[in-house]
């Protein structure tokens, strides 16, 4: 049968617009969603405190105690003992430190577990690789400060003091352990028969006498580096021109007096004296006035680095924190 129109109707259901939801919204199934929306929003990242003042603590707490350990009279009282120390810190970190590289690229490369245990990872190879490098600027420090600064006040301190030295009177011969030395009133330095040995550096003499008076063996010797000439008796090292300066600090230093032993033999043969058995001395006012200033410069060495240290630390660690905000763990 034909309806309307001529269209075909077949049972007499006349056709007409569709009615009800359309296809994908009957019962039971959800509407569709808008092709178009608003973007997702980034998930920030948490500030990890803990790791932020461990990061920031460990490693400088290693370089403090590695740095103070190394400028201490422990290490000149038990050098062995404290190299064990550190060979007994260093090794299982190096290994440790290894291993947490292994584990943290595994970790990021491969996805293990990456959501629950990526920021941990890097944070804990972040304390690793930074208490390795605290490690190795300790020992770089705390062997400069005290090879240059710390090592002479303790060799200094091990050895005697004496006081009203008379250089007329004495021999070097009685003064072997001799560490800090107070002369007499009336020593001075005998400038005119001072001499420089220049090796690289200008190593400077200079007999300590009574009034000028000729001795039969200068046995005293006032010492310093490049503050001479080697051309000329101008030695200006130490307190040698300060009024009352009587007093000596021993020099302890090996390398040094073998070319201070070579200056007081130029100095012998060119002024026709004797040395038979010369002591070296660093001139000054005072010997222990003298001895407190190179430890203050020592421990200023020391405080100065662990402060560098502490801030340099802290930079690091505000970058590190920058970086692994930027690293999405989920």
């Amino acid at each position: 049968m034909y309806g309307m129109h001529g269209q075909e109707n077949y049972g007499g259901v006349q056709p007409g617009p569709m009615l009800g939801p359309p296809f994908g919204a009957q019962e039971g199934m959800h509407p569709m969603k808008p092709l178009m929306g608003p973007p997702p929003q980034a998930k920030r990242q948490r500030l990890n405190v803990v790791a932020c003042v461990v990061s920031l603590f460990v490693p400088w707490a290693v370089f403090c105690v590695v740095a103070t350990m190394l400028s201490s009279s422990l290490r000149f009282s038990s050098p062995v003992l404290v190299q064990l120390i550190i060979v007994m810190v260093a090794v299982p970190l190096v290994l440790y430190t290894a291993y947490r590289v292994y584990i943290t690229f595994k970790t990021l490369w491969h996805g293990v577990h990456l959501a629950e245990t990526g920021s941990n990872t890097l944070w804990t190879l972040f304390v690793c690789v930074t208490c390795a490098v605290a490690l190795v600027l300790a020992v770089m420090l705390g062997s400069y400060n005290y090879k240059m600064n710390m090592q002479a006040i303790f060799d200094v301190g091990a050895l005697n003091a004496y006081a009203s030295v008379n250089p007329m009177t004495m021999r070097g011969q009685e003064l072997m352990d001799a560490g800090r030395v107070q002369f007499v009133d009336g020593a001075n330095l005998d400038l005119k028969l001072s001499n420089g040995f220049k090796n690289t550096d200008v190593y400077c003499v200079a007999p300590i006498t009574v009034s000028d008076a000729v001795l039969a063996s200068y046995d005293f010797w006032a010492v310093g580096k490049n503050c001479c000439s080697d051309q000329k008796a101008d030695f200006k090292c130490g307190a040698y021109n300060a009024v009352g300066a009587k007093g000596g600090v021993r020099l302890t230093n090996d390398v040094d007096r073998d070319f201070y032993r070579l200056a007081v033999q130029q100095a012998a043969s060119s002024h026709a004296i004797k040395a038979i058995h010369p002591l070296f001395f660093e001139w000054t006012s005072d010997a222990a006035e003298s001895l407190e200033a190179m430890e203050r410069e020592g421990y200023k060495c020391l405080l100065t680095g662990i402060l560098g240290h502490f801030l340099f630390q802290a930079v690091l660690v505000a970058m590190a924190l920058t970086c692994f905000s930027k690293i999405r763990f989920d």
